[in-house]
């Protein structure tokens, strides 16, 4: 099988499991993985979340969008402006955000947050590897995005239960610095091409 089809084949295996997922066990994981986030160091220093609005099947992401709300950080989410490509705007309440591409809420302003060596990217994925290596959704968002801002800290939010030890990855996958879990949270991808240390 080659690599593109092995992609495809595990996104269905992983959108099966968490399909599978009862409606309590979900909600149960879901807090698990919001006090994890919200109990990170890096999170936790954090001027600016760059954050992403969950769909139903993924981890939920709303009280982590809703508790750096809380704290007062700046919390940014993506818009499309193209094919691929995505830009992040502040957003600072639900009342700003309007459906957007593939009728995912985006904020309605224009107003993008200042990267800064304490701002975090949350970065989605069908699962993750516990060195960083992601499976994206197969539309480049975040590998073109993080490619240009390669000293962002990122992390990745997924279950315990959905880790792989290893995921098919090509020479333009980006995975994440560390991953957070409903349990713990582990470093090892450098930020680099598939998320795989360097050297």
């Amino acid at each position: 099988m080659d690599l593109h089809n092995a992609k495809i084949a595990l996104r269905r295996e992983i959108r099966s499991k968490l399909n599978e997922l009862a409606p309590a066990e979900k909600a149960s994981l879901d807090a698990s993985l919001t006090e994890q986030v919200m109990q990170h160091p890096w999170v936790k220093s954090a001027d600016t979340l760059l954050c992403y609005v969950s769909l139903p099947f993924e981890p939920y992401t709303g009280r982590i969008i809703e508790a750096a709300w809380n704290q007062s950080k700046q919390t940014a989410f993506p818009v499309c402006t193209a094919p691929g490509e995505m830009r992040f705007i502040l957003a600072d309440s639900w009342d700003v955000m309007h459906p957007g591409a593939y009728n995912i809420p985006e904020p309605a302003g224009t107003n993008e947050p200042e990267i800064t060596a304490q701002t975090v990217c949350l970065v989605p994925a069908f699962a993750f590897t516990p060195d960083g290596r992601r499976l994206g959704k197969g539309g480049g968002y975040y590998d073109r995005f993080l490619a240009v801002h390669p000293n962002l800290r990122t992390l990745g939010l997924t279950y315990a239960f959905l880790l792989q030890e290893d995921i098919p990855c090509e020479s333009h996958d980006i995975g994440v610095n560390a991953v957070i879990t409903d349990r713990k949270s582990s470093f090892g991808g450098n930020h680099g091409k598939s998320g795989a240390n360097e050297s």
